[in-house]
């Protein structure tokens, strides 16, 4: 049968919709609910802030961007929302004048106003050269001297103050002159007055001051000096022992009261020596001297450490773990590499390290981490060696066979409003991050499952599906369309164990509904329903057998034949039996009685039929009240007359004749007889009362 494009179209947008997922699982709007909690709320330009958010307070699984002042302000970072909206992320605050700034966060759709963090005054001095510690100078050198958080456009004052003389000195900065920048911050080289004598030698506070009375203090020594560059380290490793004293003059160097050098400083008064940290000294500090000119003295210690160590936070994994790792026992302030057998894996040129001076010279920094390498899988002894050759003691890590990972779609291309349905295998089970990310690269969907959440199922291990979060799955009806991906990372999210792409496509219109139909061919053959009371019909066509719910296919009660009931639709007319009608939806009901014809009212037409056709019979008789039964429901009235097998009943539709059942007999009896019968169960009911009430009376007279 040939139908129109139109027709088509109406069949195939409404198979489409029977086919997707109506309404998706109701997704948290993208909305930034609290403002930012920050672990410090005061500090100078640089302190690293923790900027967080606890659950609820931003979309989950959105981008969280960190803003200074504004949004159109500096951007300070960003990070990804967990699953419950929860974030954390380190931000360091940037150049910026003196008072009260906003911190502010946004997720893509709205932000707060924000936390306040107080930008304090800033000193930072160094010499030129730099030295290790406070910055060591003496009369005519050259300082370095940097501010940050300072009003803005404003000229800034130094002044220098002793701090442990009896009388005590003091003298300005007065050139060059020295300005701050826009943003509160300036940068300056001032020379130490020449005329400062030995008798002023000290520890010197300076102080920073701008027009608005914002300050900040840091300090500087104005002395002779001696330092050992490492100042801390196991023995075997050799330090630097230098400093400035008078120019030109003799010295001797000292460890621990016994000599181990001599010379003469140069013009400057500068000198240097190494000296190799002998093994039989014990562990703890030692006493570095330079002496000149038989009583002149400076002092500094070199503390000798136990011997250097470290510990992994695991003995095994993979390629791409992230491992922690602590240590102590290295040189002061001083570079680091790891080693995996003889392979260099990492250093503080990538990372890792440098070692503490304080509060612990010597410690590997906190929260230090490494990357296990992709290095053929064994064991494989891992050392770490400072840059002064301070070499730790082997401890041992297991490379393991990287575990193959599977990790896909079951389906390349998905339609908006479908649900995503996806497979995880592996050959072993370890901590995964499952992740979606749509053609933007955010990050749609992601979930950490654990090595004890996997299943191992006929020689594989499997994620189960009730595992994973299912309310992410919905594709959403605003998903951005194009190439999405699905993958596997390993725990640390640093490796991508296995790699999915799949594509959103957005569901078709009715004019690619009607270029895609044009040799499609299809006919009704026939009705079901279900147990909701939905009426399918199934339709053939060229490509198979469909299913949809009739009231798509615009249908329409034409009539009855005999006992067939013929509907009308857009693909062609079905016929079922009158017994059949009454389905689901229809909404049959019988309207009226006229002689021998019965008019029968759908949802989709009216039409008559004899009364016969509805096999009326009496099912069950009250008195002069009688019960008819059809093939369409069933109808209450009176009994007018009775005439062998057949009643004659008034209903309020209309007068109709009905059979009698065949467990009904002596039906002219009943009819008479049965008010007689219901009065006599009334009476003996009154007069079974009767007599308990007559008791009750007694028993209280009685009691």
């Amino acid at each position: 049968m040939q139908i129109s494009k139109k027709l088509y179209a109406t069949l195939i947008i409404t198979l489409l919709t029977i086919s997707t997922i109506m309404a998706a699982i109701p997704m948290v709007a993208a909305e930034i609910t609290a403002d930012p909690i920050l672990d410090v709320s005061t500090g100078p330009v640089g302190t690293t802030v923790n900027v967080s958010g606890l659950a609820g307070a931003a979309a989950p699984f959105s981008t969280v961007n960190v803003f200074w002042d504004a949004l159109a302000g500096i951007k300070l970072g960003s990070t990804s929302a967990s699953n419950t909206g929860a974030y954390s992320v380190n931000v360091k605050i940037p150049a910026s004048v003196a008072g009260d700034h906003f911190i502010i966060v946004n997720d893509g759709e709205s932000e707060t106003g924000g936390t306040i963090f107080t930008v304090t005054g800033q000193l930072i001095l160094s010499t030129i050269p730099p030295t290790a510690g406070t910055p060591k100078v003496l009369p005519g050198d050259q300082l370095s001297v940097v501010g940050h958080g300072f009003a803005a456009g404003d000229t800034i004052t130094l002044t220098f103050l002793s701090t442990t003389l009896g009388t005590p000195v003091t003298f300005g900065i007065a050139t060059p002159v020295i300005t701050s920048n826009g943003t509160g911050s300036f940068s300056a080289t001032v020379t130490i007055p020449s005329t400062l004598t030995l008798a002023d030698f000290d520890i010197y506070d300076v102080t920073a001051e701008d027009e608005a009375t914002n300050t900040a203090v840091a300090q500087v020594n104005i002395n002779y000096y001696v330092l050992c560059v490492p100042p801390a380290g196991p023995v075997g490793i050799t330090t630097t022992i230098s400093g400035r004293i008078a120019p030109t003059v003799a010295y001797v160097l000292r460890f621990n009261g016994a000599q181990i050098g001599s010379g003469t400083t140069a013009a400057d008064g500068s000198y240097s020596a190494s000296y190799l940290i002998p093994a039989v000294l014990s562990i703890g500090p030692y006493t570095v001297d330079i002496v000149w000119a038989t009583v002149n003295t400076r002092s500094t210690t070199f503390t000798i450490n136990p011997s250097p160590i470290i510990v992994l936070g695991v003995g095994n994994g993979i390629a791409g773990d992230i491992v922690t790792i602590t240590g102590s026992g290295f040189s002061a302030g001083a570079d680091v590499t790891l080693y995996f057998g003889s392979t260099s894996v990492n250093n503080t040129a990538a990372g890792f390290g440098p070692t503490t001076v304080t509060p612990v010279p010597g410690n590997l920094p906190a929260g230090l981490t490494f990357v296990v390498p992709t290095l053929t899988p064994g064991i494989y002894s891992v050392t770490v060696v400072d840059e002064y050759g301070a070499t730790s003691a082997v401890v041992y890590f297991t490379i393991d066979p990287t575990p193959i990972f599977m990790a896909e779609t079951r389906a390349t291309q998905y339609m908006r409003m479908d649900f995503l349905s996806v497979k995880s295998l592996s050959t072993s089970a370890t901590d995964v991050i499952l992740r979606i990310t749509d053609p933007m690269g955010l990050i749609y969907y992601q979930e950490s499952v654990t090595a004890g959440e996997w299943q191992l199922i006929s020689g594989a291990y499997q994620i189960p599906y009730d595992t994973l979060d299912l309310t992410w799955w919905p594709i959403t009806s605003d998903a951005p369309l194009g190439t999405w991906n699905f993958t596997c990372w390993n725990s640390g999210g640093t490796q991508i164990l296995d790699t999915n792409l799949f594509t959103v496509v957005a569901k078709p219109n009715q004019q690619d509904v009607l270029d895609a139909i044009d040799d499609l061919e299809g006919t009704i053959t026939g009705l079901m329903t279900t147990s909701e009371g939905r009426i399918i019909a199934a339709i053939n066509t060229k490509t198979g057998t469909i299913m949809t719910d009739l009231s798509a296919l615009m249908p329409k009660l034409q009539g009855i034949e005999d006992t067939a009931v013929v509907i009308a639709t857009m693909l062609g007319e079905v016929q079922v039996d009158i017994a059949d009608l009454d389905m689901g939806t229809l909404g049959v009901d019988i309207t009226a009685i006229k002689g021998d014809v019965a008019t029968i009212k759908t949802n989709i037409g009216t039409v008559n039929t004899k009364v016969s056709n509805l096999d009326p019979v009496i099912g069950a008789i009250a008195g002069q009240n009688a019960e008819v039964i059809t093939t369409l429901g069933t109808l209450e009235g009176k009994i007018t007359s009775i005439e062998g097998n057949t009643a004659t009943i008034e209903t309020k539709v209309g007068t109709l004749q009905a059979d009698l059942t065949s467990d009904i007999a002596d039906i002219p009896s009943k009819v008479d007889m049965m008010p007689v019968w219901i009065a006599v169960v009334l009476s003996l009911i009154a007069a079974i009362a009767a007599i308990f009430a007559v008791i009750t009376i007694r028993q209280k007279i009685a009691g």
